[in-house]
């Protein structure tokens, strides 16, 4: 019998214009031809075991029917889109399902796209069974789901509103394949071998064998069986969604629920095997179902959970970009959200997100193929999941047609570049202003200057084409100066290139 992994099935988008590879296993050595709506794509191919077939690239097809005939059975899939699919990684800001978006009520009463489709890897960290941690989506597990009124809700936001701009854009099927999991460090999607390979990055693994050196085995498995059980409770379920919603802060259900907190600390789950963040497990449980699968790219939105380890944020996501690209023989474009301003929640702080967001910029510069969008405008002082997604996916979905489709478009976040200090003034220069930068209000926020070390407390700040103009008496041409924009936890950028997107945060000294 002729058995195919749990994402090819019916109702299913390949990707268009590259090779296609499918996989499954069978209990009977056969030979086996494919064909697409009756037109052969391979012929007499033989299959034992695990299998995998790789079909020619194809053009955008809509419900098509994937026919794959053996010797001893036969497999046909219905529905069958070929168009544009991405992989949608991170964490919990990727994985915020749109039922707690801001526009969320209104996209899933109006959703009616049957060629607009998401699958949502199941989340995973041993043998190949789920280990749903307080998920009320789990039923959308590992099944293709159209964009539709029953099953919006469980769409990732972020991964909608990045497919219906290039839906809208390109007119062909798109789809969206979730691979993500709230809470989560970059290593827990790495490969350990990868980790193993930068000495600045052992630490994740020494960190987690001193953990577990002396694990009881048995004793883990209780606790970890103990703390799933709670946690896929329909209590934890219910208090989870007053918490994304934002009707109750966490703290709260905390302190009503004192075993909460105890699993919070320990990310979900005690430290061992089944922790969601052991280094390389979800690469291992998750990434792998999926990896190879022909994709245009991946969008990823992840770095809350690596604040702790800021300084190594760029060699540790640049590993693992290296490590996913290597799983799928293809150096797949990566385009990354730059950590939205944040100022507390649940004990967290946004302090170290200065370094973050300084790391992910540098990855965007040293990593080929690696772009980012910036979201400083968009960030909530008392809530780590900021509950606007829409811009989040749409400057995706513009950094996506500028780099990845060629169109020639401003898609990219104004940047500092130079700065000339003249007597009473200073002029930063940026890239990417387009038609010229903008101050949306009455002063330009999120901005300090500082001469000789003290700060500036009284100067005015214009913006002129590509340039920002800071006037103040205090700044001299043979004086120290020293910008420091947007680099704070929380703050609210507003300025803009003529794109509507905000300028990144920068240090700048002459």
């Amino acid at each position: 019998m002729i058995q195919l992994a749990r994402l090819f099935d019916h109702g299913m988008t390949l990707q268009r214009q590259k090779p296609i590879r499918i996989w499954g296993s069978t209990d009977c050595p056969q030979e086996v031809t494919v064909s697409l709506n009756g037109t052969i794509l391979v012929e007499k191919i033989p299959i034992a075991g695990g299998f995998s077939i790789e079909l020619p690239a194809q053009e955008a097809v809509t419900d098509a029917v994937l026919t794959i005939s053996g010797t001893e059975d036969v497999v046909e899939l219905t529905g069958v889109d070929i168009g544009e699919v991405w992989v949608a990684g991170g964490q919990s800001n990727m994985e915020f399902l749109l039922r707690y978006d801001a526009e969320g009520e209104e996209q899933i009463r109006n959703a009616n796209d049957p060629h607009l489709r998401f699958y949502d890897v199941g989340e995973y960290t041993f043998e190949g069974e789920k280990s749903q941690t307080n998920k009320d989506n789990c039923e959308a597990w590992d099944r293709w789901m159209t964009f539709a009124p029953d099953t919006a809700e469980y769409f990732s936001a972020v991964g909608l509103y990045f497919a219906k701009v290039l839906r809208t854009a390109y007119d062909v099927p798109i789809a969206i394949i979730g691979c993500n999991w709230g809470g989560t460090t970059a290593s827990a999607w790495t490969n350990e071998s990868d980790l193993e390979e930068d000495p600045a990055l052992h630490v994740y693994l020494d960190e987690y064998r001193a953990a577990t050196k002396d694990l009881d085995r048995e004793e883990y498995e209780k606790k970890h069986a103990e703390a799933l059980t709670f946690l896929d409770s329909e209590e934890m379920k219910r208090a989870m969604r007053s918490v994304m919603y934002g009707n109750v802060s966490l703290w709260e259900i905390i302190k009503a629920i004192p075993l909460l907190g105890k699993i919070v600390k320990s990310g979900g789950m005690p430290v061992g095997p089944y922790n969601q963040n052991a280094p390389g497990v979800l690469y291992h449980n998750m990434l792998c179902q999926i990896a190879g699968v022909a994709v245009r790219g991946v969008i990823w939105y992840q770095g809350e959970s690596d604040d702790q380890k800021a300084e190594v944020y760029d060699k540790l996501f640049s590993a693992m970009i290296r490590c996913w690209r290597n799983a799928w023989k293809e150096e797949l474009p990566f385009l990354f959200v730059q950590l939205a301003p944040f100022g507390k929640w649940l004990g967290s702080t946004g302090n170290k997100y200065p370094i973050v967001r300084q790391r992910q910029e540098k990855v965007s510069k040293s990593v080929p193929g690696a772009y980012m969008v910036s979201i400083m405008d968009v960030g909530d002082p008392k809530d780590i999941h900021p509950k606007k997604k829409r811009p989040v996916g749409e400057r995706l979905a513009l950094l996506a047609r500028g780099k990845v489709y060629g169109e020639e478009i401003l898609c990219e976040a104004p940047e500092v570049c130079g700065g000339e200090v003249q007597d009473g003034r200073l002029v930063l220069r940026f890239l990417h202003a387009g038609e010229g930068l903008k101050i949306c209000g009455k002063k330009l926020d999120a901005i300090s200057v500082t001469a000789e070390g003290k700060r500036v407390k009284s100067f005015q700040a214009s913006a002129t084409g590509d340039c920002l103009v800071i006037i103040s008496n205090a700044i001299r041409k043979d004086t120290e100066i020293e910008v420091a924009f947007a680099w704070e936890g929380y703050c609210e950028v507003n300025l803009y290139n003529s794109a509507g997107l905000p300028v990144k945060p920068f240090l700048w000294k002459n």
